[in-house]
């Protein structure tokens, strides 16, 4: 019965959310639909409505800005992966910028600073 803020229903994030309802015979209660993550998590700080969200959207965040329930479901994960075209294809600039994104990335996940994350290198 929580009232919830989650983007439209072709965010993918969305189809998550509704998958993990409809595999509890429930739907959830959406009360705003925003596509906008700054937009969504001013509506949850303004105490309107709660959020389903990967850490990475609560980030930035202060400790006790928010109050934040972590959720533990298997069912519940996405990949998110940094890609890019092969070294031959990429100038100077775009592989100085592939190399600080994965230095960043693997930071960030090193440091806990993205919850729940696991590296994969190929």
């Amino acid at each position: 019965d929580l009232p919830l803020v989650l983007p439209s229903a072709r965010h993918g994030l969305r189809t998550l959310v509704n998958g993990a309802y409809a595999r509890l015979g429930q739907a959830p209660k959406v009360v705003a639909e925003v596509d906008g993550l700054p937009l969504l998590m001013d509506v949850v700080q303004l105490g309107c409505a709660a959020t389903i969200q990967p850490g990475s959207a609560v980030a930035r965040l202060h400790p006790g800005q928010i109050r934040m329930v972590r959720i533990d479901d298997e069912q519940l994960f996405r990949s998110n992966l940094l890609v890019s075209l092969s070294d031959e294809e990429l100038s100077p600039a775009a592989l100085a910028a592939r190399l600080v994104l994965a230095d960043v990335s693997r930071g960030l996940a090193r440091e806990g600073r993205w919850a729940v994350t696991a590296l994969h290198e190929s």
